[in-house]
């Protein structure tokens, strides 16, 4: 089967088999045994096959198996070619902040509509405006703001997304396919407060939220899965509470608040009704510069980074910053290209950026004297350069004394 990640990649799946999990669960007993002696000689094969489920993400072992034999079902389907079309007995859009799962989606046999929300609400401006209009106008400016696409363009695009949105209520099912970090819990969040108005619902709304996938190491989302994996996903949707629609609604507007407080204080409740929402949002305001360096952490890892392994490209760098420092892993290459010049074309600059050619394992990246003593909390970045972004809708500038920080 198909995968786009080499053998022994983290991020590849690794399929489970019964007969392997068996054999694991043997020997884990007898080592178990062996470890503790006689003091835990009653261990039984039920306890060891229990501790291996949770490892996996399942309440037991029963649930466990039942996946397992799921997935050879689903795999064998999509290899055969003609598997089943799952949402084939109603008019279904699947939504999505991204394209990353749509082929996927078709191989897996989905015939629904596919609807593609992009905007990247963790990287600029996100601000609360008095009109949706007035919203997307901004939101158009930022990510235009490269030349490449056109303002026109995007904002054509941005009323057209926001347009098949409200379409969505003709479908008798609509289905939300996010995971947990915060690119995917903000988009959410402004989802949920749109769909919050039950004349704009759909007959049915169901979403997944997910934090894993059992057989893989390091899960960053669902477009690393292969198109078996939607349909075993398929069968965990389930539709949206009231209470998750207000934890929707209050995140996005804490989101947009052009100060941390409304945000700290739902991060502060848990939000046990969608336990994601808290920790992405909590990850979402440590992008507010540092109390100790004025950095923010996706900043500080990055340094931290070339202080730990040395100089390297810019590629080499990005995959030690997703797979290994990142502890919520949202930033795509292109955002993250984003902070290699905000740190490197500034008059003290962090680091040096040498873009030897076009593609990023061409660019050299290095610490500079400057990176080492912010490292070491002895510089504070805010007081060197100049600061001019957004973070949500809290807006850090300081030319005009617009500082907020983070406790990270």
């Amino acid at each position: 089967m198909f995968s786009q990640f080499d053998e022994g990649d983290p991020r590849r799946l690794n399929h489970l088999s019964l007969e392997q999990q068996k054999k694991r669960t043997k020997d884990l007993l007898k080592q178990w045994r062996a470890d503790t002696g006689a003091l835990k000689q009653d261990l039984k094969l039920s306890d060891v096959q229990h501790s291996i489920a949770k490892q996996y993400g399942f309440k037991n072992w029963a649930q466990l198996k039942i996946h397992i034999e799921q997935s050879g079902i689903a795999r064998d389907a999509v290899a055969q070619g003609e598997p089943s079309a799952l949402d084939e007995n109603q008019r279904t859009l699947h939504i999505r902040c991204g394209s990353d799962i749509q082929h996927a989606l078709v191989i897996a046999g989905f015939v629904g509509d596919f609807l593609n929300v992009p905007d990247p609400y963790v990287h600029g401006p996100v601000p609360e405006t008095a009109t949706r209009e007035e919203f997307i106008r901004v939101r158009a400016k930022y990510l235009s703001s490269d030349n490449n696409p056109s303002y026109e363009q995007v904002l054509q695009h941005l009323t057209q997304i926001f347009e098949e949105l409200e379409a969505a209520r003709e479908y008798d099912a609509v289905y939300l396919w996010f995971e947990h970090d915060s690119h995917d819990q903000l988009m959410i969040a402004s989802l949920l407060d749109f769909f919050s108005d039950p004349n704009k619902r759909p007959g049915a709304l169901k979403m997944i939220n997910i934090t894993h996938y059992p057989g893989v190491k390091i899960f960053n989302g669902i477009g690393q899965l292969p198109p078996e994996a939607m349909r075993i996903l398929w069968n965990q949707f389930e539709e949206i509470s009231p209470a998750q629609y207000s934890i929707g609604k209050q995140a996005w507007t804490a989101i947009r608040s052009p100060t941390p407080k409304a945000l700290q204080d739902l991060i502060a409740t848990g939000t046990p009704e969608m336990p994601t929402m808290a920790i992405a949002l909590d990850r979402h305001l440590k992008q507010l510069p540092s109390k100790r360096n004025g950095l923010n952490l996706t900043e500080n890892l990055t340094l931290q980074i070339l202080a730990d392994k040395g100089p390297m490209n810019a590629a080499r760098l990005f995959g030690w910053y997703n797979n290994h420092y990142e502890p919520l892993t949202f930033m795509g290459d292109s955002g993250y290209w984003h902070t290699l010049e905000d740190l490197s074309q500034v008059a003290r600059p962090a680091i040096l950026l040498d873009k030897q050619g076009e593609k990023s394992n061409t660019w050299h990246v290095e610490l500079t004297d400057v990176g080492h003593d912010l490292l070491l909390n002895k510089l504070d970045w805010l007081k060197l350069n100049n600061v001019d972004r957004w973070v949500g809708g809290i807006h850090i500038n300081t030319q005009q004394g617009n500082i907020f920080r983070s406790e990270a």
